[in-house]
């Protein structure tokens, strides 16, 4: 049978279109298995497989005598295996009449669910409570196998609120949210781990396989003592709220090593929910809060002056009678007085008798001094977020900056700070760095910045302050103790308020320091002077420091005793 030209054409044409589609089928195959391998093989994968990011132990954190502030326990965290969407959600709602969950938090689980995720956090790091609550859940024969758990490590502070500020705390996932979590995270964090889970042709979590095991973080020993930290932190805590005041901070170190004893700042938080805390509460006043020091200021003043031979004991002074102008600003003094001797003025407190001795002294010993006590730059403690201070240059000084910076205004300084220049004295004129971890190196010994010329006399004249001078609420019988007042009005807006910060620091026995001590109260009410607020609470502390490290108080001989 004879095929006509038109049947030739079609068979031709049919024929070409055949090995096309046999080309494209073979180009398609190629594709898939050679050139999109990879991409392919990573998409199955993917759905069979998920790395889980998992967290290191971190390191325990401990006082100085060794006491656990902080410590990471292993517990369960609960996850939902989405193989059945219903089931899924009645579990869930099982799930959350167990535990009190927010609405946004079941909302967000619920929203995954009906995505249809497949691994789902439920509640990570339950309590043992919690995990012994939702337990039964798992177990359950009818849905076995849509709850399970994974161990996970929990931060935990068993000291509650104690030392909050030094500590700080770490959010779900261990990342660091302030103090010393924050400054040594990398050491205390360790190395995390991966797991990698797998799941079936039926969507079944079936495995879990450890790609990586995690690794501890490093231990942590801090300078504190827990007990003295809890003294410290109660007195602090009530005299701010008998005044009423906006908060407060104190610090009490060794004298001879500045390593800290104990630093307290309120109002104060509990570490464990620092991730829902109120950012003003977070705030260490003790190394953040900055403030212009008032009279505290003032042994700076007499540093420099007894160090420069500028001035003796016994100088006299014009004190104005109480008012004086130096240009058109006007210094007071509380007690108006004619005269009075170079010692009296810091004993009495007068700003105009400060204002003088800074006039003769000069700007430029006085600024260099300032410097050399640490001002306008961070003490090095290791603790994240200390302030600098403020300290301008001496040529962004005005005409009256002198005479007010004589008597602590027109700086601003942290608590921290003031007890460092405090400790100068202590320490026997050296400006030491203050240590919060526990041992390792000696203290370091910057350049003597006093000499004992300067130094006694002015230990002379802080024990007189607490004998017969202004700090007398600080005195306490049978112990020598040096220190120094100090009430500043507080800066708002670039203009001085009728709002105040009282302080009051110092150090005991005076001849021989053992502790350094510097109290700070922030705008309390009603009585608000440092010989008023913040004197009491450092004799309180005092008193519970000396009882508790048995510096027992020289008393002369009684035929009783009296309490």
């Amino acid at each position: 049978m004879k095929i006509n030209s038109q049947g030739k054409k079609r068979f031709f044409f049919l024929s070409i279109l055949f090995f096309v589609w046999i080309f494209f089928i073979a180009f398609k195959l190629f594709k898939l298995q050679v050139i999109d391998y990879n991409t392919y093989m990573a998409k199955v994968k993917a759905q069979i497989n998920r790395i889980e990011e998992l967290h290191s132990k971190r390191g325990t954190i401990t006082d100085r005598n060794g006491e656990i502030l902080a410590i990471s326990l292993q517990s369960k965290s609960a996850f939902l295996s989405n193989k059945d969407m219903e089931v899924s959600l009645a579990v869930y709602r099982d799930f959350c009449r167990q535990l009190a969950l927010n609405n946004s938090q079941k909302l967000k689980v619920i929203k995954r669910i009906r995505r249809g995720e497949k691994f789902i956090w439920l509640k990570r790091k339950l309590t043992d409570e919690e995990y012994q609550r939702v337990l039964p859940l798992a177990l359950n024969k009818q849905t076995a196998g849509t709850i399970d758990f994974i161990d996970e490590y929990r931060r935990v502070y068993p000291q509650n609120k104690i030392a909050s500020h030094i500590l700080g705390g770490v959010g779900i996932d261990e990342q660091a949210l302030g103090g010393i979590e924050t400054s040594l995270d990398s050491e205390i964090k360790g190395r995390g781990g991966k797991l990698k889970v797998l799941i079936d042709a039926r969507k079944k979590i079936f495995q879990f396989k450890y790609l990586e095991q995690p690794v501890a973080g490093k231990n942590i020993h801090l300078s504190i003592d827990a007990a003295l930290q809890f003294l410290v932190e109660r007195e602090l805590a009530g005299t701010v709220e008998k005044y009423q005041a906006a908060g407060g901070a104190v610090i009490v170190m060794n004298s001879s090593d500045a390593s800290i004893l104990a630093m307290a700042s309120y109002p104060d938080y509990d570490p464990e929910e620092i991730w829902r805390t109120p950012a003003p509460a977070l705030r260490n006043k003790a190394i953040s809060f900055l403030y212009d020091p008032g009279s505290t200021f003032k042994i700076v003043l007499a540093a420099a002056a007894l160090e420069n031979r500028t001035c003796a004991l016994h100088d006299m002074f014009n004190c104005h009678n109480g008012v004086y102008m130096v240009r058109d600003r006007q210094i007071t003094d509380v007690h108006p007085f004619a005269r009075l001797s170079f010692e009296d003025i810091f004993i009495q407190s007068s700003n105009i008798g400060a204002a003088g001795i800074g006039l003769r002294l000069g700007g430029e010993k006085y600024f260099q001094t300032i410097q050399r006590f640490g001002f306008g730059r961070r003490t090095g403690i290791e603790l994240p977020a200390e302030e600098n201070g403020i300290l301008n240059p001496l040529e962004k000084w005005s005409g009256v900056s002198l005479a007010f910076l004589s008597h602590g205004y027109e700086i601003s300084v942290t608590p921290l700070q003031m007890a460092m220049a405090f400790n100068v004295l202590a320490s026997g004129g050296y400006l030491l760095q203050p240590k919060i971890l526990f041992g390792g190196a000696a203290a370091n010994l910057r350049p003597k910045i006093l000499s004992p010329l300067s130094q006694e006399p002015l230990t002379t004249i802080l024990t007189a302050v607490v004998d017969r001078g202004t700090g007398k609420k600080a005195a306490i019988e049978g112990v020598e103790i040096a220190g120094k007042t100090g009430t500043a009005r507080k800066v708002k807006a670039g203009r001085y308020t009728n709002a105040y910060v009282s302080s009051f620091g110092g150090f005991f026995p005076a001849r021989n320091p053992q502790v350094t001590v510097f109290v700070m109260i922030d705008e309390p009410l009603g009585m608000y002077y440092g010989g008023d607020v913040a004197a009491p609470l450092f004799k309180s502390i005092t008193a519970k420091i000396m009882l508790y490290l048995k510096l027992f108080p020289n008393l002369p001989d009684r035929k009783g005793i009296y309490l």
